[in-house]
């Protein structure tokens, strides 16, 4: 480790991102805002981040920080997407400052007091609940497994990737760097299970899912021609359609892209991403009335105050009891 009086701003920066032990896309997501940081004392405290060494950073940089990012209010949906924005971004920087305290890299920090300085600014804020139409889900999963068979032997081999992969994020609620880090052998079809190893966190579960999304797993792995006692180390999903040729694992960008098309081609005018799976098998297990410990497990959630948000159950017994009470809605002729 340097000696904290010779290391500058950036230099500190590029060794906190070397020690840290994150997903790439969380990586690209904290440099951003770390980058947003330092130009922002850059400019309004002269620090130059290249010149000046870690030893000039406070608590106060912070919290400036904060007032100039926060909204000024949370109503509008835009203001809503601020404040999260805000929060992601403060996560980065507070993460940042952490290490320098720990690693005694600034020992004048206290992380205790820039705790207590962050929490008596942040407003009263609760995410609202994530806006996905599993109708919309239903949709894409319906038109998916209505597409034809293809005479053409990649393509034939592409449709029942696409099947298996919308099926499996349809069933098991992974993340899109989850479902592209799977192996085949992480993938227990006898017990219907697959293991999530070092997901978001660190934290390894294991997901589950159904005898449908098996079989489709089963029919995309026999067109693909998986042979020999290497089969276990196959990407569950493969980038390219090449019989024969697993190649390298299919990236989230792809996954995203492919989802995206499948929303378009199923007629669904909600934007639908990966994730809006994810969204869709907590809000499926809340109707279900599974409970929400059991929820929390399969999404893998730390804290079970992101699982209530996550699932908004709240909000839907506050409808259906509203319901209940006075019948169910009926929306009005010409609502369209």
């Amino acid at each position: 480790m340097n000696v904290a009086s010779d290391l500058t701003i950036s230099e500190t920066v590029e060794q906190f991102f070397a020690d840290l032990r994150l997903s790439p896309r969380t990586k690209k997501t904290y440099r951003a805002a770390i980058n947003r940081f330092l130009a922002f004392v850059h400019e309004e405290h002269d620090l130059d981040p290249n010149g000046r060494t870690v030893l000039a950073l406070n608590e106060e940089h912070v919290t400036d920080f904060v007032a100039r990012i926060m909204p000024a209010d949370i109503r509008a949906p835009e203001e809503v997407s601020q404040m999260r924005t805000a929060q992601t971004q403060l996560a980065a920087i507070r993460k940042f400052y952490g290490y320098l305290s720990s690693y005694d890299l600034n020992p004048d920090i206290s992380t205790e007091k820039l705790r207590t300085r962050i929490q008596a600014m942040m407003p009263r804020f609760s995410p609202p609940p994530p806006d996905v139409h599993t109708s919309d889900l239903d949709l894409i999963v319906e038109y998916v497994k209505r597409m034809p068979h293809d005479s053409s032997p990649s393509k034939e081999l592409r449709r029942r990737k696409v099947r298996a992969m919308i099926l499996f994020l349809y069933r098991t609620g992974v993340r899109v760097s989850e479902l592209c880090g799977l192996r085949r052998r992480d993938v227990d079809l006898n017990a219907g299970t697959a293991g999530i190893y070092r997901a978001k966190g660190g934290k390894s579960r294991t997901v589950h899912f159904d005898a449908e999304t098996a079989e489709a797993l089963v029919a995309y792995w026999t067109a693909r021609k998986d042979v020999g006692r290497a089969m276990g180390n196959y990407p569950a999903f493969s980038g390219r359609d090449r019989i024969g040729e697993p190649g390298n694992a299919i990236s989230p960008r792809t996954v995203e892209q492919i989802v995206a098309d499948l929303g378009s081609a199923a007629g669904v005018e909600n934007p639908i991403t990966p994730h809006s799976f994810r969204h869709g098998l907590a809000t499926e297990l809340v109707r279900r009335r599974v409970r929400e410990s059991t929820v929390q497990t399969i999404l893998g959630h730390a804290s079970p105050a992101t699982t209530r948000i996550y699932v908004h159950k709240t909000a839907m017994e506050v409808a259906d009891e509203y319901q209940e009470a006075f019948g169910d809605y009926r929306p009005p002729i010409g609502a369209d």
